[in-house]
């Protein structure tokens, strides 16, 4: 089941429309631009809304991960022991008119849990190196960015990741966890191409 989810209209805040909502149930959702921390279709509870003419846009979400299908990649009935928690706001014409920013945080905690696929191997903990079930622990800290400067166009991320895995399979015991991922695309357009 990929999409089966009830949202409630919370309350308007200004004659512009802005407004706060509640989704709860089986609904897809992306954490930034580019979906380089969290895009999935997945059971949780979403708030979200917006504010200042739709300016400031946020979202605050909880999510009870399901099983995934071997071969679909599609949701089971079934959950797979871990939650996500994601909060983020964007902010439209930030600094310059027709850039939006957005920071966001995201929180993994993924449980000891052990899990074969339908064709008996095991997925769950990854089978490489020390294969045992463990915890895994990860805060992930983003400022991202999409829109254009004046003629460049702009499309960017830069995040920090902490956490701890209290059995790192490569390395085979407690790990601390600490990294960073930056991603850039400039392009300019030009009689209706788009040079990257």
């Amino acid at each position: 089941l990929q999409e089966a989810f009830g949202e409630l209209h919370i309350s308007d805040l200004s004659n512009n429309y802005d407004f706060v909502s509640i989704r709860v149930g089986i609904q897809p959702f992306v954490s930034d631009f580019r979906g380089f921390i969290f895009d999935d279709s997945n059971l949780g509870v979403r708030i979200f809304g917006n504010y200042d003419n739709n300016r400031w846009q946020y979202n605050i979400a909880a999510f009870d991960m399901l099983e995934k299908d071997t071969f679909s990649d599609l949701n089971e009935f079934s959950r797979r022991k871990q939650q996500v928690y994601v909060a983020n706001v964007f902010r439209q014409d930030l600094i310059w008119t027709g850039y939006t920013g957005e920071l966001s945080f995201v929180g993994d905690f993924d449980n000891n849990s052990v899990h074969y696929d339908k064709n008996g191997f095991i997925t769950r903990p990854a089978p490489i190196g020390t294969v045992e079930p463990h915890y895994l622990q990860a805060y992930y800290l983003g400022w991202t960015g999409d829109g254009h400067i004046g003629w460049l166009n702009i499309d960017h991320a830069l995040y920090q990741v902490l956490g701890q895995d209290s059995l790192n399979g490569i390395a085979g015991h407690y790990t601390q966890i600490s990294a960073q991922m930056a991603a850039l695309e400039l392009s300019v357009d030009k009689d209706w191409m788009r040079h990257k």
